[in-house]
């Protein structure tokens, strides 16, 4: 009897070389999603830090800086447009782009996410891939972060 060879699948791709390391805040309650997001994005050479709703995100953002948020919407004791709206008033001098990943993707959603400057926004089920390429994209193809101006809702 021959025996089957099968080839190996345990290709890693390499690192792409992100250029200063950019640090992104993950904000998500689901902590096996925010781990895989985590690792996506650490291997293509992003540093990231991880908060469980929007209260410990802000309380992170008391103390570093950081690149990028990417946040999910529905979270226990803050969720995502409400740490957003709160990121618009208390760093208003900082602009970083901002991505919102939520389950519900009505109209009312996408509206006020936009109205406060959310770059883009990803519906979960998470196409853990095209969220990576549209930050690379934002990091290395768009406005520096210093560039970007940011739009909140008139109040």
């Amino acid at each position: 009897m021959m025996k089957m060879r099968f080839p190996d699948f345990s290709h890693k791709p390499q690192p792409l070389r992100v250029s200063n390391k950019e640090k992104i805040l993950l904000v998500d309650d689901d902590q096996a999603h925010r781990s895989c997001l985590k690792d996506f994005l650490e291997i293509r050479g992003y540093i990231c830090l991880e908060a469980e709703d929007g209260r410990h995100a802000l309380e992170i953002l008391e103390h570093q800086s950081v690149d990028m948020i990417i946040t999910d919407n529905q979270m226990p004791h803050m969720d995502g447009l409400e740490l957003i709206e709160q990121v618009n008033q208390e760093y208003s001098h900082e602009s970083f782009p901002i991505f919102l990943m939520t389950a519900e993707l009505s109209y009312p959603v996408r509206l006020r996410a936009f109205k406060n400057g959310v770059n883009r926004v990803f519906e979960k089920p998470l196409d853990f891939q095209e969220l990576c390429h549209a930050v690379d994209w934002v990091t290395k193809f768009d406005l520096p972060s210093s560039s970007v101006t940011r739009c909140t809702s008139p109040n």
